[in-house]
């Protein structure tokens, strides 16, 4: 048996987003092969607090030294971390494991556990989950806005100096540094590859790809009377979901300026929108009683809504892979998604399991929903399309944490492998 510990530098709670729920998801997975793996799986928290899941799987919640949360110009980060230097506390933590496996190089549990492994020759293994050089990017520019407004110091920071741009570039120079003393780095998408491979061999590179529960994710928890007397929908529209933040990394505008259109055009659309965030104000005052807006829900209670609805609409140009497009297709329901960012993996071929948009348009996307709303034949050959590739292609959870995860986690410790200390 191997043992390995998981340190995500997030917030665990239950609504938590999509990086969090894939790690939930392993654990779960885990507990059904206590012969082959011990795991725990280290989040932030309000206390040290022990969460045992199975005899086998654990969550341990550690309080943050730094956290996000006392800088008031990030109020809007999609969750808060922790940005101190470094975590005495977690050094017990780090020493008992196998394998330290992190997800994040930039925060604080990052930085302590490549101090520790550094120190103590111990295997150090780096998964990525999150475009954090792009996040960065993002979130400076809405700091700057929000610390300047619209004013010319604003635009001579963001603008003329490039502050944000320039942030990103030295996010990504940290996050090279950071692989290049890693033992093993799991990618998400096709891009990190070539990235990662600038300072690490490919055979220390592979890809970790993300399940799928199919029992949780089926067309069978289909319900939309239900849905529609829940969330005040009203009968007969043609709805869109989408689920996730309400921010800018999520392109949520984009998604609320196309239901615009489609509404000026007089189409009968309704939006259902899961999730919360900066943007919830501005998308209910743009869609008025066009949208509902019911906030986070429970991830295990997404199931109906998902195969309730008639297209998830997800704009987003930040994912890595995006959890949420996977759930949808599971569903039996078709997607129209970005060609940005790594979202574009979870369909093969555009018009056939599902749509691909080129820009982040508010028409493009209108233009898209337009024509499946127009087109029934089409809308229901991707409806059958997108549960096929699901049912017959996609991996379990189980079985990505068997294929993927397992074998690296034991060959490095049957076999470890010295890495070469960088400055």
């Amino acid at each position: 048996m191997v043992s390995v510990g998981v340190f995500i530098d997030l917030r665990w709670h239950p609504g938590a987003g999509g990086h969090v729920k894939c790690w939930e998801s392993f654990a779960k997975a885990t507990a059904t092969i206590p012969e082959h793996l011990d795991l725990s799986l280290h989040f932030l928290g309000d206390q040290d607090q022990t969460i045992q899941i199975a005899d086998n799987v654990r969550y341990i919640l550690h309080p943050p030294r730094f956290s996000t949360e006392r800088l008031p110009f990030l109020t809007d980060v999609p969750g808060h971390t922790d940005i101190a230097g470094y975590n005495p506390t977690l050094l017990p933590h780090l020493a008992q494991p196998d394998i330290v496996h992190i997800t994040h190089p930039q925060f604080t549990f990052g930085k302590t556990a490549l101090r520790y492994c550094r120190q103590q020759g111990k295997p150090l293994v780096a998964s990525i989950h999150t475009d954090t050089p792009e996040y960065s990017r993002i979130y400076t520019e809405q700091a700057l806005r929000k610390l300047f407004g619209q004013s010319w110091f604003n635009h001579l920071l963001s603008q003329q100096l490039q502050i944000p741009r320039r942030y990103k570039q030295l996010m990504v120079k940290r996050q090279k540094r950071y692989w290049q003393s890693c033992t093993h780095v799991f990618t998400a998408q096709p891009s990190d590859m070539g990235e990662v491979n600038e300072v690490l061999p490919k055979r220390r590179i592979s890809h970790l790809r993300r399940g799928i529960d199919k029992a949780l994710f089926n067309p069978h928890h289909c319900d939309r009377t239900g849905l529609e007397q829940t969330y005040q929908i009203p009968s007969g529209k043609f709805l869109l979901l989408f689920v996730g933040r309400l921010d800018a990394c999520k392109n949520i505008l984009t998604f609320a300026n196309a239901v615009k259109r489609l509404l000026d055009q007089g189409l009968p659309v309704h939006a259902l929108i899961v999730g919360q965030g900066s943007s919830d104000a501005e998308v209910q005052a743009l869609l008025g009683e066009h949208v509902s807006l019911p906030g986070t829900i429970d991830h295990d209670q997404l199931g109906p809504i998902f195969a309730s609805a008639d297209v998830f609409v997800f704009p987003s140009q930040t994912e890595t892979i995006g959890n949420v497009i996977v759930e949808a297709k599971a569903s039996g329901l078709p997607v129209i998604i970005s060609s940005h960012g790594g979202a574009y993996q979870s369909v093969q071929r555009s018009g056939e399991d599902g749509v691909v948009v080129e820009d982040d348009q508010p028409e493009s996307w209108a233009n898209a929903i337009a024509d499946l709303y127009h087109n029934p034949e089409q809308l229901a050959h991707i409806k059958q399309a997108t549960l096929t590739h699901i049912q017959q292609q996609w991996p379990t959870w189980l079985q990505v944490l068997e294929a993927d995860l397992l074998p690296i986690w034991q060959s490095l410790v049957e076999v470890p492998e010295k890495v070469t200390e960088h400055p």
